[in-house]
């Protein structure tokens, strides 16, 4: 590691930024990947005699142990990223998830391995969201600092417009599929194409950021310095409790949108499944478009005054949208009317996303930035996550299709509060 200052040029600027909207995208397209494909291609990997209950049960908990690796990943690769740089750890973590994308592909089914093919299945996206985590971590705060002050709105914005753009190519590539591969020839092996195209996408990317320049003589001196984590938790323990507030409530309340809506448009208000996936297509592509506004408006009039107006955003706006679903539904109102709602609740929660990425990493000093930024965006999403159990016991006193409007004003409310109590970062 030089101990010599490297020069960033306007080149290696952009190049960052490319690569942290390039490891948004590949993080999102293999974390959300198996919840989309999976229950198309469930039958490849247990009985056909499964009851469907058992079934959706562990195509749950398949998407839900990759979650369960990226808080441990943020620890390990936040901690690694303040120490030794961030360029170091994107490379460890991108060929990480990379492999272990192609050998989720590459899986026999139940009849080679019967249920041995769920459990590695399970190991391997467990240890695939440890490394996705470090796409977190590393890539995003590069780019962050490389930015000028006067970008960094517009570049971080740039960059969580991958989360979308990543849930539009997989909607696009999976209606494909379905509509031109016969269902023997999607069980079989139509199913790993999207893996195999996760594959691809990481070795584009490691090829991409090899060429991403970082200051080296940065990090020279924090090899002998005491863990960052330990200094995130004692000398900055309140700045991350109070970023574990603000992102549990802003998840508490986006969760509904972006993991329950398709639940609950197609399994408990019974819409046909190609709403569900026509309401995610146009909400990835206007979502696309508003965190680049909203990102580029937090620019103007400073990313604590945006979260605080959208929280309530959030709270009321969302909230209320979450009602009238269920009431039009519930009336039979048209499928285009139901449609629109779904389309502004899953598409406002998302759009401060870009804000709120270069907002945390503002909160944080440079020397625990990866640690803070990592640890406190995905331990947030812990509690969030268990939302079926929170919902299971709204429903013991309230109808259960108004549950999730529980939650989104609670994560909105929440969240205000957070972003309130916190200081201005775009001074």
């Amino acid at each position: 590691m030089s101990d010599t200052p490297t020069v960033i040029t306007e080149a290696d600027e952009r190049r960052s930024a490319r690569g942290g909207a390039f490891a948004m995208f590949v993080d999102s397209f293999d974390v959300y990947l198996p919840a989309l494909v999976l229950p198309a291609a469930m039958a490849y990997f247990m009985p056909a005699d499964l009851p469907p209950e058992i079934r959706a049960t562990f195509t749950t908990l398949l998407f839900t142990v990759g979650l369960i690796g990226r808080p441990i990943g943020s620890v390990i690769f936040g901690n690694l990223s303040d120490r030794i740089g961030r360029k170091p750890v994107t490379m460890i973590s991108g060929w990480g998830f990379t492999i272990i994308t192609l050998l989720i592909g590459l899986l026999p089914g139940y009849g080679s391995w019967g249920y041995g093919a769920i459990v590695v299945f399970a190991v391997l996206r467990l240890i695939g969201g440890i490394f996705l985590a470090g796409g977190y971590a590393a890539p995003i705060s590069l780019a962050f600092e490389q930015a000028r002050p006067s970008r960094r709105g517009r570049v971080v914005g740039l960059i969580a417009v991958g989360a979308p753009g990543s849930f539009l190519v997989i909607n696009l590539l999976l209606l494909g599929l379905l509509d031109v591969v016969p269902r023997s020839g999607f069980l079989g092996w139509g199913w790993r194409i999207p893996f195999f195209l996760g594959f691809v996408l990481g070795l584009v990317y490691l090829w991409h950021y090899r060429r991403v320049v970082e200051d080296e003589s940065f990090f020279a001196e924090r090899r002998t310095r005491r863990q960052p984590v330990l200094e995130l938790f004692t000398t900055h323990r309140a700045l991350i409790f109070s970023v574990f507030l603000f992102t549990c409530g802003y998840w508490f309340a986006t969760q509904m949108s972006v993991s329950f809506l398709p639940t609950l448009l197609v399994q408990v208000l019974n819409q046909s499944p190609q709403l569900s996936s026509t309401v995610e297509i146009i909400s990835s592509t206007c979502g696309i478009f508003l965190i680049m506004v909203l990102a580029a408006v937090s620019q103007r009039i400073g990313r604590r005054t945006l979260l605080m107006r959208w929280a309530l955003v959030l709270t009321f706006v969302v909230g209320g949208a979450f009602v009238l679903m269920v009431v039009a539904a519930r009336a039979d109102a048209p499928v285009w009317l139901i449609g629109l709602i779904a389309v502004v609740a899953k598409v406002l929660p998302t759009a401060p996303l870009g804000v709120i990425l270069v907002y945390l990493n503002e909160r944080f000093p440079a020397s625990v930035r990866a640690s803070g930024y990592g640890i406190g965006y995905m331990f947030g999403l812990i509690l969030p996550g268990l939302y079926t159990v929170w919902l299971l016991a709204l429903s013991s006193f309230m109808p259960y299709a108004f549950t999730p409007v529980v939650l989104i004003v609670f994560g909105g409310l929440l969240m205000f509060v957070a972003v309130r109590q916190g200081p201005e970062t775009n001074a």
